[in-house]
């Protein structure tokens, strides 16, 4: 018997990109998590891939993945983050992340537990890991829709400097029935 397993894809946007600015931005695709899918045992696992189409010079590129409202979900939960990278010409980077909503709940009372990770091509080790449990925070709440989206951030302002999201993908794994 099937557990329910559901997944999620960004639609795909050659115009969703983030160009000429040294401020976090985020992306317009996003997955959308409302507010009936979010309960305890809920396991997220998902993958995001950035491209950078062209590039200025020796100019970094950072990149993150969050879970947070859709009015600013970059002032939620970071799943996972990229070191500053000087990429070049179509080069790739990726995220792998992964968490379980340990707790439902109002802002601060909601509680997930998870990781990510990340790398480029090109790089022959991982860019950056990170790991969380049991983590809160004041703009999270499984009571109201959450979103997962991702942020690029340039090193310096330069029309050339674009960074486009190219997948965002999720699998929702619902909780056991014994949980």
């Amino acid at each position: 018997m099937s557990i329910g397993t559901k997944r999620l894809r960004a639609p795909y946007s050659a115009t969703d990109t983030v160009t000429n600015t040294t401020a976090e931005t985020a992306h317009t695709g996003v997955l959308s998590l409302p507010t009936e899918s979010i309960r305890k045992g809920l396991r997220v696992d998902g993958n995001v891939q950035v491209i950078a189409p062209t590039t200025n010079s020796t100019d970094t590129l950072t990149t993150k993945v969050y879970l947070g409202p859709a009015s600013a979900p970059e002032t939620g939960i970071l799943l996972s983050d990229q070191t500053a990278i000087n990429v070049a010409d179509g080069d790739v980077i990726n995220h792998e992340f992964w968490f379980v909503v340990d707790a439902t709940g109002t802002v601060s009372v909601a509680t997930f537990s998870g990781g990510g990770l990340s790398y480029a091509n090109g790089v022959t080790a991982v860019s950056k890991t990170r790991a969380f449990v049991r983590t809160t925070d004041a703009q999270v709440s499984t009571f109201a829709d959450l979103v997962i989206a991702v942020t690029s951030t340039w090193s310096v302002q330069s029309t050339s400097n674009i960074s486009r999201l190219a997948t965002l993908d999720a699998t929702l794994t619902p909780a056991l029935p014994s949980e």
